[in-house]
């Protein structure tokens, strides 16, 4: 872990950081996922084949791309009841928390008389992906397909590599059970995007992809923009966990030691930072950080990945609560007494966990887990019901209103040179 102390120098490491996590992509990845999506677009099922052959599974067929209902059940009954059991529990907790997010249409008359409003509606038909290769993510199966179902999405599909022996992962299809998911294909990766987007013969064209993946699944996503809508582009976890200058919550070194391990541990290249006014705060965590990464199944990976994390000494929390809107992390903790007065004045990150460790919302608590990351939260924001809905103006006229509105109106056309568009507004009077 590198240790920075004063503001300034924090400032200039947080700055160095952004730059590494900001989307990016050796040319020659680039050229190759553009290849496969091309390939998946002139050739279908041929090249959607030959693509999952030859990184997925050397044996695939067509008749096994889209997932049987018999699958889906006999994965289901293979889980402990306490697996089915905590899926349901997060599932539920996911669409009560989306149920109240306030979307919805509305009307009104404006002061010249005209009609308006905006109406919602849901878009038909989802893709979403779920990865199947260092870990499978069960989660992200009800973080993804929860909320757009909330949202009224008629067609919800899934996207996941199969394993090398053929079948699909058996927690990503008891998720999608559990979330409604009927329609799944065993395809991965940059084709994967493609079938989604193009179409094959097995697999049909969604009107949006939505979920996180490998950089080939990012990149795919990006090219395909415009063919299909995308949700984001989503890159490595991340975590600024921020702790206050009090006896209690130095107390809590262990647990925010922890929290930093928790997202170290999604791999080398993630995002891990601790903030806080307190050197021997700073250095309180560092040993606990050490002491808990030992050992233990993924005690490599956890060095690897802690190896450049940051630890910012600074002199307040008003200077930590700037660094930290200047990281614009997918997830910060607050940790302090006043954690939610402190909430106002944080404005870029994906999801604030108030004296929470971010692993209670990753799984269970509700809001999605899918969030901007790459800093990219100064201007985006995570997965919602919103994300699966489209938003249509609605505009009614009078002959009255339209003739109050019609020298205005032919003011600004003739300014912009378009006469037609003045006649319109005139000849409706």
């Amino acid at each position: 872990m590198q240790l920075i102390e004063g503001y300034a120098a924090a400032q200039a490491a947080v700055k160095r950081a952004n730059a590494v996590r900001a989307l990016g992509a050796d040319p020659q990845v680039e050229a190759s996922v553009r290849e496969i999506c091309e390939a998946v677009r002139h050739e279908g099922d041929t090249a959607l084949l030959r693509i999952e052959r030859q990184f997925d599974c050397p044996t695939l067929e067509q008749s096994q791309l889209r997932v049987t209902e018999a699958e889906i059940e006999a994965a289901w009954q293979s889980l402990p009841d306490r697996a089915k059991q905590a899926l349901q529990r997060a599932a539920g907790n996911i669409e009560y928390f989306h149920r109240k997010q306030p979307v919805g249409d509305w009307f009104t008359t404006s002061p010249d008389g005209v009609f308006l409003g905006q109406r919602y509606t849901a878009i038909e038909r989802v893709g979403m992906y779920a990865p199947n290769y260092r870990a499978a993510y069960p989660s992200t199966v009800l973080m993804l397909a929860v909320p757009a179902r909330v949202a009224g999405v008629r067609d919800l599909v899934l996207a996941s590599p199969p394993s090398q022996d053929g079948t699909s992962h058996p927690m990503i299809l008891a998720a999608a059970k559990v979330a409604g998911i009927q329609e799944i294909y065993k395809v991965g990766g940059a084709a994967a995007m493609a079938a989604l987007a193009y179409g094959t013969e097995t697999v049909r064209a969604v009107d949006k992809i939505v979920g996180p993946g490998s950089i080939y699944v990012t990149l795919a996503k990006k090219y395909l923009y415009g063919i299909v809508g995308i949700d984001g582009l989503y890159g490595p976890s991340e975590v600024v966990v921020l702790a206050d200058d009090t006896p209690e919550t130095a107390a809590l070194a262990p647990q925010l030691a922890a929290d930093l391990i928790a997202q170290a541990e999604h791999g080398a290249d993630s995002f891990v930072c601790f903030i806080a006014p307190s050197l021997t705060l700073c250095h309180e965590v560092m040993r606990h950080v050490e002491a808990q990464t030992r050992t233990g199944a993924r005690a490599a990976i956890l060095r690897e990945s802690l190896e450049h994390s940051l630890v910012l000494s600074v002199e307040s929390m008003e200077q930590a609560l700037q660094l930290c809107d200047l990281a614009a992390p997918e997830h910060a903790e607050i940790w302090s007494h006043n954690a939610l007065s402190l909430l106002p004045r944080l404005s870029h990150v994906g999801a604030v966990f108030l004296n929470t460790p971010v692993p209670l919302g990753d799984y269970i608590a509700g809001p999605s887990h899918t969030l901007p990351t790459g800093s990219t939260a100064r201007f985006a924001q995570g997965i919602g019901v919103e994300t699966f809905l489209k938003r249509t103006s609605v505009i009614a006229a009078s002959r009255d209103s339209i003739a109050a509105l019609a020298e205005d109106l032919a003011t600004l056309a003739t300014l912009e040179d378009l006469p037609g568009h003045a006649a319109a507004g005139g000849a409706a009077k």
